[in-house]
């Protein structure tokens, strides 16, 4: 067990328009941690929480501080993949870092070039805090579980991968990013229409070297009803022809599971 308590909070995305609420969520997180804040409050950058480079530089230095044990992210939205190659990831020390929507992106990065310990998570603007014992019990103990339905029957073993659909996407323009393990892919996303889930899936497929590593998949809430989007899943179930699984504990609504990001699991 790693006990928590410090946590560093970080804005490496959108800005923060409801920090009275956020400020407010911070307050209950005092209660049991000690809280350092690695990012302008008064700042922001357009819909990004700063410019590039200080987003990067208040990354960079809440790792760089001894104090901290966790590093959360305070929202998502967008910007991470405009800092993701700028971030010195020499800098990087052993902590634990979560985070979740737009922040996948920076989960790829830290899981495959530093010794972080990641969780795709809810962040302090959707849930961390509603959620704060159950979350900080699975931390402390790197174990989760989720309730699955199949969807296509089989067994897989691999680490557990993946997180929001369309911004795991957006990385593909090289291959930094790509575990070199193989992987059970777990995906959600929220306002994509079918036909950009159906896209992107496909985008999934023909990246060949991510492809190959895919030995399960475990497709989360897309924000529509079943009877909607079962059709497609069950298409792709059959198009990457491996295990797959339906799951509502991933997702950004409040009943989102945390999930170590990388631990190898068998289903």
């Amino acid at each position: 067990m790693q006990k928590i308590e410090t946590i560093g909070l970080v804005a490496p995305s959108g800005n923060i328009k409801n920090s009275d609420e956020i400020n407010e969520k911070i307050s209950v997180l005092e209660k049991s941690f000690k809280i350092k804040k690695f990012y302008n409050q008064n700042s922001s950058y357009g819909y990004l929480s700063d410019t590039d480079e200080n987003r990067a530089k208040y990354f960079e230095e809440a790792f760089l501080d001894d104090e901290v044990d966790l590093i959360i992210s305070i929202r998502g939205g967008y910007g991470a993949l405009r800092i993701v190659d700028k971030i010195n990831y020499d800098l990087i020390k052993n902590k634990i870092y979560l985070g979740s929507s737009d922040a996948t992106i920076l989960l790829m990065a830290l899981y495959k070039k530093t010794n972080v310990k990641c969780f795709h998570s809810l962040m302090i603007s959707n849930g961390f805090v509603e959620n704060l014992a159950k979350n900080i019990e699975i931390i402390e103990n790197n174990s989760f579980n989720l309730n699955l339905k199949p969807i296509k029957k089989g067994n897989c073993k691999g680490i557990i991968w993946g997180g929001n659909l369309s911004s795991l996407v957006s990385t593909f323009s090289n291959e930094d990013y790509l575990p070199n393990e193989d992987i059970i892919l777990f995906l959600e996303d929220l306002n994509e229409p079918l036909y950009k889930i159906d896209k992107m899936l496909y985008e999934i497929y023909r990246f060949k070297k991510l492809r190959e590593k895919i030995k399960g998949i475990i497709f989360g809430d897309f924000y529509f009803e079943e009877s909607e989007i079962m059709p497609l899943l069950k298409e792709y179930s059959s198009i990457f022809n491996v295990a797959t699984f339906l799951s509502k504990d991933i997702s950004h609504k409040k009943n989102n599971v945390t999930i170590p990001f990388g631990k190898e699991i068998q289903i």
